[in-house]
């Protein structure tokens, strides 16, 4: 969710800063953005002074930057974690929950042997193959074997 500096906070949180709650519309805003605690507070607090801008949650992030990706595809996840930081902007939760939302979504797709959206080939011509060339050595073999004499 990416908000401009003209944008309401979220209902709930602005009554909580109405009611004097500042803890609460923290809590608040957190749960509905994903901000971590740091930059929830420094969202809240530039409210109060009229320059609000939170930055987008990590659900909200589509893709990882390319560094990012390639120090995860290289089993870096702490150098991933960094540059995902400093490139994305986010406290270190917030950086380590997308790195590692990437990396289950990731794993849980399984290695991409083709191009995108190409359907993986079955390995039923490999069986047949061997079944095959099982068969010509049976053959083979009685022919040899087999016969008398």
């Amino acid at each position: 969710m990416t908000m401009t500096p003209t944008d309401p906070l979220p209902p709930d949180v602005a009554a909580a800063l109405e009611r004097g709650e500042t803890i609460e519309a923290i809590k608040l805003l957190r749960a509905s953005t994903g901000l971590g605690l740091k930059e929830a507070k420094d969202v809240v607090d530039g409210h109060r002074a009229g320059t609000a801008r939170p930055r987008p949650s990590v659900a909200s992030m589509i893709s990882l930057p390319f560094a990012v990706a390639a120090a995860l595809k290289a089993g870096n996840k702490l150098e991933a974690i960094r540059l995902m930081r400093e490139q994305g902007g986010l406290g270190l939760k917030e950086a380590k929950d997308a790195v590692e939302t990437f990396d289950r979504q990731d794993s849980a797709a399984g290695p991409a042997d083709g191009a995108p959206g190409e359907v993986p080939r079955s390995r039923a011509g490999f069986w047949l193959v061997a079944a095959l060339v099982a068969a010509a050595l049976v053959l083979l073999a009685r022919y040899l074997f087999g016969r008398p004499g």
